[in-house]
């Protein structure tokens, strides 16, 4: 056993036994029961109370007033919308088009085979598509690789549409 080990050991031997100690043989502490509060505390909490009826009464100043006016005022954009860069497109001539209703909705995996659920209907790699006649080069759980027939034809891809 390692000085490592030896010292793990040893500090966990520590903590049980005084675990141990602290549960079998030591007394629980006594409590202190308070039965009203004192006079003094009573008194800072009344003070206390009275300069912030004042402090409303008086008015706010400029600063206040501003981030008041400010607070409530309608925003012009929603800080937690994800804005998305633009996407820069590139013209490499005409482009196969997938149907607008093709959706890729389920992914199922056993064992070594894959299947994608694509407009309720189930695809293997290799399959072709019904409609457009595209052939399923690779299916992922959030995306499948989709390419038009034949050889050096760029992959296009069809991301999972989890939205139903």
């Amino acid at each position: 056993m390692s000085n490592r080990e030896k010292i793990i050991v040893a500090l966990m031997v520590l903590s049980v036994s005084y675990g141990a100690y602290i549960l079998f043989f030591s007394t629980p502490p006594k409590s202190k029961i308070v039965s009203s509060v004192g006079d003094r505390q009573l008194e800072v909490l009344n003070t206390f109370i009275t300069k912030v009826a004042d402090k409303t009464k008086s008015g706010l100043s400029k600063e206040q007033a501003y981030i008041l006016q400010k607070a409530q005022a309608e925003w012009k954009q929603d800080p937690f919308v994800q804005l998305q860069p633009k996407k820069v497109e590139v013209d490499t001539g005409p482009a196969p088009v997938l149907d607008a209703r093709v959706r890729y909705t389920g992914f199922l995996q056993m064992g070594d085979r894959r299947l994608a659920i694509i407009s309720g209907m189930e695809y293997e790699t290799g399959d072709r598509l019904e409609s457009g006649g595209f052939i399923i080069r690779s299916i992922f759980p959030n995306r499948v690789m989709v390419s038009p027939p034949g050889k050096n034809k760029k992959l296009m891809i069809l991301p999972m549409d989890e939205t139903e």
